[in-house]
């Protein structure tokens, strides 16, 4: 009797280490045809330049919840006590204002400012408020499910003037298009029965060329409670190559906040041992010239103390322009990038035990 209870303990030793023991992952890449065909879409004209508000833009909402769908990523947001949805609204107000002392008919002398308000009550109330959409969907965890990663990237851009369409195909189709590749490569790992220890959340934002409202208006109502948000990845412009980098394209700006050496040190340990691509630290500051820190949506996950991580590639000439179409993507480059933030994503979400 004593060998076979030592011979069934030593069986369920072995069957907790296989439950939370995680392979090594090193050599998976994100899809290059996944990530082109995403972009393709996305930077098409039909989306309208996805600005935030129009038919355009909530058409690219609906894009996402299906490629969601297709990753089986669950709900997070209530429509009523019995259905979810993977799509948040919410609603902002735009004006235009004069600066005191500016003279009247300079159009520099006015800016528009954009703020986040209530939904509307009644029909006169609608017309006077615009609604944009966050797309998001969870991915399980295993031991350690209440513990979640946030992946994140702004999907939206700044629409068309007249006939000319600014198809966002750096900013950011390519940010989306990694966010829903990796999401498809972990849901292809989970359908083999490999999953993360930590639970892994999977956002997409609107509004962030309105001064991140999407963002925003998530942390303010998160359906999650922020104190289970471990850390942000946000990917945005990473398909492309700054004027620094014109000879060596095999590299990803990396900026996090002043505490988050974990993050860098997770970072460069999955780039080590996976892409190898150059890691560019020079914006890596609150005080950057560039203010890049606080230009995208991982700025309003630091605001509440959460650490963050930021992907991108720069700026380049065609930066905001009618121009950034998906045919000028590298996407070699993008794969990389895509790649390094999929394997940073395993690491944090698999914390040694």
């Amino acid at each position: 009797m004593p060998g076979i209870a030592l011979r069934f303990l030593l069986f369920l030793i072995l069957i907790t280490r296989q439950t939370h023991a995680q392979p090594a992952l090193s050599r998976l890449v994100v899809s290059d045809s996944l990530l082109k065909n995403h972009v393709y879409a996305l930077a098409d004209k039909r989306f309208e330049g996805r600005q935030t508000g129009t038919k355009g833009q909530q058409e690219a909402s609906l894009y996402c919840v299906r490629s969601f769908r297709q990753s089986h990523l669950s709900a997070v947001f209530s429509l009523d006590s019995l259905r979810g949805s993977l799509r948040q609204p919410f609603f902002y107000s735009r004006s235009r204002i004069k600066p005191f002392g500016a003279r009247s008919g300079l159009a520099a002398s006015s800016y528009e400012q954009y703020e986040l308000i209530s939904p509307p009550l009644t029909t006169d109330d609608s017309s006077q408020v615009i609604m944009g959409h966050n797309v998001a969907g969870l991915l399980i965890g295993t031991d350690l499910k209440k513990e979640i990663l946030v992946l994140s990237a702004h999907y939206d851009h700044l629409g068309q003037n007249g006939d000319e369409i600014y198809h966002g195909a750096d900013d950011n189709a390519s940010g989306t298009a990694a966010l829903l590749s990796i999401a498809s490569l972990f849901d292809s790992l989970a359908q083999k029965g490999i999953r993360s220890r930590r639970s892994l959340l999977f956002v997409l934002f609107s509004g962030e060329e309105q001064g991140l409202l999407g963002s925003k208006h998530f942390v303010n109502n998160s359906p999650i409670p922020l104190q289970q948000f471990i850390a942000d990845l946000n990917i945005d412009m990473v398909g492309r190559t700054d004027f620094k980098h014109r000879k060596n394209h095999n590299y990803c700006y990396l900026i996090a906040g002043k505490n988050d050496d974990m993050l860098r040190k997770t970072a460069d340990a999955a780039n080590k041992q996976s892409v190898a691509i150059d890691l560019d630290y020079a914006h890596d500051s609150e005080n950057d010239p560039n203010q890049y820190f606080y230009r995208s949506d991982h700025y309003n996950f630091a605001r509440f103390g959460i650490p963050v991580m930021f992907f991108s590639d720069g700026e380049h000439p065609d930066y905001h322009r009618p121009w950034d179409t998906a045919d000028k993507i590298n996407y070699g480059v993008l794969q990389k990038r895509a790649t390094l933030v999929f394997q940073t994503a395993w690491l944090l979400a698999n914390p040694p035990q």
